[in-house]
């Protein structure tokens, strides 16, 4: 393993233990057999350290917000909006992407204060908004009955979502749990964005 490979091990166990901001760049630095000129010179800051660690969580995220888009909107436009709704498959690619490089995301969501990413389940649900908006805009068009939303109960409703999936996260989930937690979600906010949206 090379010193830079090392420093991410090494601070990736002293991130989750710690979080980002109680991290120490001196123990990092300790830990790792260096002085911390030396980790300096292969990373600027701290921030710069978890950034490397936690982008590819960042990039998955990215991905699913892109994917999903597409892949939910072709199924309503292919076979219509009831089977839209009744895909399951959301819920279990979430939780795949999740268990796949668990602790990089319990990293992101939950010990990242301190740095860019504290508020990214934001960003991830003002995603997902704009995605739903644009995809209702296009229903709306199309001659459909949708329902007038107000976007701030929409970014409630979308954030109680996400921050009660993550909640496996939080709560160190077996990967079975994980799954049949999506699934109870799934069903319990399904009707809920049903009647909420109007289509």
């Amino acid at each position: 393993m090379n010193t830079k490979s090392e420093i991410i091990t090494i601070a990736k166990a002293e991130f989750m233990e710690k979080g980002f901001q109680e991290a120490s760049m001196r123990k990092i630095a300790a830990k790792v057999g260096i002085t911390a000129t030396a980790l300096y010179r292969h990373y600027a800051n701290k921030e710069e350290i978890f950034d490397a660690i936690v982008e590819p969580a960042v990039s998955a995220w990215d991905a699913m917000c892109q994917t999903e888009e597409v892949r939910q909107t072709g199924t309503a436009r292919e076979h219509g909006l009831d089977a839209m709704w009744q895909d399951t498959e959301q819920s279990k690619f979430i939780v795949d992407m999740i268990y796949k490089d668990f602790d990089t995301q319990k990293l992101l969501f939950f010990r990242s204060k301190g740095t860019k990413y504290e508020n990214y389940l934001h960003e991830v649900v003002t995603k997902i908004q704009v995605a739903t908006l644009s995809f209702m805009k296009e229903l709306q068009n199309s001659g459909m009955h949708i329902n007038q939303v107000d976007e701030k109960e929409m970014h409630l409703l979308l954030s109680a979502q996400y921050t009660a999936m993550l909640e496996m996260v939080d709560h160190d989930f077996s990967y079975d749990e994980a799954i049949h937690h999506a699934e109870t979600l799934t069903s319990f906010f399904k009707e809920g964005w049903r009647k909420f949206l109007g289509f």
